[in-house]
């Protein structure tokens, strides 16, 4: 909200008109009481934007004032069944709505939280909406508008709940953060439109090539207005000051509008001592506490007549005005201030509030007009006399504060100005008031040509010299501990960077709040990270921000926070705002690993449609699902494995999200090649840990046409059909697991039914073959005997041949892992260059585990179905050098290899077979 600071006298043009400010979507309420920071005025009393709300007085904040009447305002009345009807109608819709929020405050936790966080999504709409760089102050506009609904729902949420309600706190503390936003991108939207509109335009130029245009019939207006058009930080501060003044008339919209300030349709000040006075002149009785009375009526009487004093009913009146009119003021509302002393029956008051008015004579220009009629001029033609009067009003001590606070106001004097402004915006507001007025005097008096002498103001007035930075300087020294906390809210901080126009210093600022963690006082809400993330993207279409470094900082604590809240559709497009390839993945990837560990399943429908999201804006979607899985699957620096090859570890939860995440390489077939890599990385730990189970789970995720479709995909890309070298490496390495695995499972299957599913013999049979005596038995029971025995020696071929079977195809499983062709088993057929990988590393433990423990489970089967002479043949593949797959096992597992070698050359003796 703007107040008419001295500045432009009877100006109607604002900085919009100048610059071409786009005017700003705001609530009609606002616009019934205010003036629009989107189209913020640098004129003074009788600015255009003022003159309006002057002109149509029911576009005033006093319309619900049933205390405030108007002359000659003529309202068309509708009939009493057109009222009945609008009345029944409104309280139906207000009733509903009203249940609507009470129904919200009873149910949430915390009242109004929910629909506030849709914020997420009318940011990144908006942010999608305005792209164009022409567009970034409509996108700014958009940013205030969202957060001005929310911050209204919450205000009414808040007024409809009982007093002292337990939800209330956080719902407040939500509302005064939306608030602390809200304005926040309506002063970046003041200030860097100006800023960017004036770049080039030189605001360091000399006084006298400013003024050079002037001559003897130039005004105190026609002089203010080219100072306000050329020197820009004259013209920021009051953007700033116009700033203040709007949000403090949306406070005092939002805690005083259905309040009537005074009280009664007295038209006559001091009543109450008026009725005194006349009462006792007519030698009527009075009370008690009407005597020592002012005489006489005069506005200077209670000062002149000092041992005398007003009504003290008078005397509350006039201060509950004093500080209405006040707060008025400092909501930049001087009509609606002057408005007040008219009501309350002061008019002297208002007379005051006109005198440090600019004066402005429009007939002392050259007139081309035929009729040659003349304008009334406006302003103070004496204002360095009022000036200087009040000045001297404002050091006196007999004077109340708010009284001297008003005068100071107007005329400049900041020590009678601070005792009314306890809060730090005051305290800002108050400074840039001072520093605009000494600024503006002191052109005035130097160019201006005026026909008299000027009263001399006092040194102290001269001696004020403010700048942006002094001005915070003062503010951050101060002794007032509440000032200097108001002073470290986050929000401030970044409104002071903005003021000064520090936007690296701002960057660097919301930078170091990341890593302060919960050490800070106020700690970095989702809300702020939003403010600081859409901030340092402003700064970057502008071309104000120098630090890529510093926004990817804040815009990677953003995602991370769209994340766990559970908006992670939202993270994509701010990901891609990120310059380099390799942060956009791995922030990504980063956002991805989260989902997947927040939830207990995550469905493939949900990875395709974030790693689409991802597409859509440009990302590496397969560099993106490879350093997911990659993250995921991470099973730490150190290589374990189990020395015994022979166990069997079971698999863990956590084992299985690693084998699930390998989904995010299935959305794509031209991932497949990742698919291999990465599948290999998770199986040859588990190998290594012996966990088996979880091989063939991950074995069992890899479609069966891998191997096809990268042949396929190769050949079509390149018309080669040798597959590049890593993926030709991991191909012979999932071959490798594959025979392993498909060895263990021929294994079992040959041990569960040579060990346990042998046909067990009956009692009549191991009696018939012990030679037992049949003849005690009846024909009936021998026959059935017989029968028990034949069916016996039928189970027992059956039996034979299935182990037959299972073993010729375990024997064939197991060579095929220790006689793997082109190098033997895990081990690379083409050289790398680093040939100390951990992938190699785990590939020789991976050798010298399992080659030898396949070794002796197929000696295992050959000693047990007495196929000693193969016992021999596997003696002779181990000692082959073509193989040297006796390189590969320790001396321990020799010599249990040697010993069941020694046992099956016994028997071959014992049988008188040769060997």
């Amino acid at each position: 909200m703007e107040f008419q600071s001295p500045i432009i006298s009877g100006s109607d043009l604002s900085v919009t008109d100048r610059l071409n400010l786009p005017s700003r979507r705001m609530k009609l309420s606002l616009e019934k009481s205010s003036n629009m920071m989107g189209a913020v005025s640098l004129a003074s009393p009788n600015r255009h934007t003022m003159s309006l709300m002057s002109d149509d007085l029911s576009h005033t904040i006093f319309e619900g004032d049933p205390t405030f009447t108007r002359i000659g305002l003529a309202v068309p009345r509708k009939t009493l069944d057109e009222t009945r009807v609008d009345l029944t109608v409104n309280n139906f819709s207000r009733k509903k709505h009203n249940e609507e929020l009470m129904s919200i405050l009873l149910e949430e936790e915390v009242p109004g939280v929910e629909n506030v966080l849709e914020l997420f999504e009318s940011f990144l709409q908006t942010f999608q909406s305005y792209g164009a760089e022409h567009q970034v102050f409509n996108q700014c506009a958009e940013y205030e508008s969202k957060c001005g609904e929310q911050v209204t729902a919450l205000h009414k949420l808040i007024q409809m709940a009982p007093q002292g309600h337990s939800k209330l706190a956080q719902a407040q503390e939500l509302e005064q953060e939306l608030r602390f936003e809200r304005d926040t991108w309506r002063l970046v939207a003041s200030l860097y439109q100006d800023r960017l509109n004036s770049e080039f335009q030189d605001s360091e130029m000399e006084s006298e090539e400013i003024w050079s245009g002037l001559d003897d019939a130039t005004s105190e207006d026609d002089l203010v207005r080219q100072l306000y058009e050329k020197n820009a930080i004259i013209r920021q501060a009051q953007l700033v000051v116009d700033w203040l003044e709007q949000r403090a008339a949306d406070v005092y919209h939002d805690s005083h509008y259905s309040q009537a300030e005074f009280y009664g349709d007295a038209v006559t000040g001091w009543e109450n001592t008026l009725h005194s006075l006349t009462s006792k002149k007519r030698g009527l009785s009075t009370d008690n506490v009407e005597h020592n009375l002012v005489t006489q009526m005069d506005p200077d009487a209670p000062n002149r007549e000092q041992s005398r004093r007003l009504h003290p009913l008078d005397k509350e009146d006039e201060m509950r005005l004093l500080r209405s009119v006040f707060a008025r003021l400092r909501c930049g509302q001087l009509d609606e201030a002057q408005q007040l002393c008219f009501r309350a029956g002061q008019p002297f008051r208002a007379a005051i509030l006109e005198g440090w008015k600019l004066f402005h004579d429009p007939n002392m220009k050259s007139r081309t007009d035929v009729a040659n009629t003349k304008e009334s001029p406006s302003g103070n033609p004496y204002r360095d006399i009022w000036k200087t009067m009040s000045w001297k009003e404002c050091e006196n001590v007999q004077l109340s504060v708010e009284e001297r606070s008003i005068l100071a106001l107007l005329c400049g004097h900041l020590k009678a100005l601070l005792p009314a402004c306890p809060s730090w915006e005051d305290q800002l507001w108050a400074h840039l008031r001072a520093m605009i007025d000494h600024c503006v005097e002191k052109e005035l008096r130097r160019c201006v040509n005026y026909k008299r002498q000027l009263q001399v103001l006092p040194d102290e007035y001269w001696n004020q010299q403010l700048t942006i930075e002094s001005i915070f300087s003062t503010l951050a020294a101060s002794r007032d501990k509440t000032l200097l906390a108001q002073g470290r809210d986050q929000y401030r901080i970044i409104q002071r960077y903005l003021i000064m126009d520090d936007v690296d210093g701002l960057l660097e600022e919301m930078s170091s709040w990341l890593s302060k963690g919960d050490n800070w006082s106020v700690h970095l809400r989702p809300h702020m990270l939003r403010l600081m993330a859409h901030l340092a993207l402003f700064f970057r279409r502008i071309g104000r921000g120098s630090s890529d470094d510093l926004i990817g900082s804040i815009l990677e604590a953003y995602v991370l926070q769209l994340v766990s809240l559970g908006r992670t559709d939202l993270a994509a497009v701010y990901v891609a705002q990120l310059p380099l390839p390799e942060d956009q993945i791995r922030l990504y990837a980063q956002c991805l690993v989260m989902v997947e560990e927040q939830q207990e399943s995550c469905e493939d429908t949900e990875r395709q449609r974030l790693l689409y999201l991802a597409h859509q804006v440009g990302l590496d979607v397969n560099a993106i699902a490879k350093q997911v899985v990659i993250t995921l699957c991470n099973q730490g620096d150190v290589i374990q494995h189990a020395n015994d090859a022979s166990l069997q570890v079971a698999t863990s939860a956590e084992d299985e999200r690693r084998i699930r995440s390998l989904s995010w390489l299935l959305m794509d077939p031209s991932m497949r090649s990742q698919l291999l890599i990465q599948a290999n990385t998770l199986m040859r730990g588990y190998l290594l840990r012996r966990q088996i189970d979880a091989v063939k789970l991950t074995f069992k995720l890899i479609p069966p046409d891998t191997l096809k479709i990268l042949s396929e995909l190769w050949e079509s890309r390149t018309g080669l059909t040798d597959l590049p070298t890593e993926v030709a490496a991991a191909t012979r390495e999932y071959l490798s697991i594959q025979a392993y695995i498909d060895a263990l499972d021929a294994f079992q299957e040959w041990f569960a039914r040579f060990h346990h599913s042998k046909p067990k013999k009956t009692e009549a049979s191991v009696q018939q073959q012990r030679g037992g005596a049949s003849a005690q038995l009846s024909f009936t029971e021998n026959l059935l005997k017989e029968q028990h025995l034949k069916q016996h020696q039928v189970e027992m071929l059956r039996w034979q041949a299935a182990v037959d079977s299972l073993t010729e195809t375990a024997i064939d499983k197991l060579y095929n892992v220790l006689l793997f062709p082109d190098g033997g088993w895990m081990a690379d057929s083409v050289q790398f260059e680093d040939e100390d990988t951990p992938r190699q590393q785990q590939q020789q433990l991976l050798r010298q585990s399992c080659i030898p423990h396949a070794a002796l489970l197929l000696c295992n089967i050959l000693t047990s179905t007495h196929r000693h002479s193969q016992c021999l043949e596997l003696a002779n593949v181990v000692a082959s050098e073509q193989q040297s797959l006796y390189k590969v096992c320790s001396a321990e597992q020799l010599a249990q290899l040697t010993k069941h070698l020694r046992q099956a050359y016994v028997k071959l003796l014992d049988h008188g077979e040769s060997p």
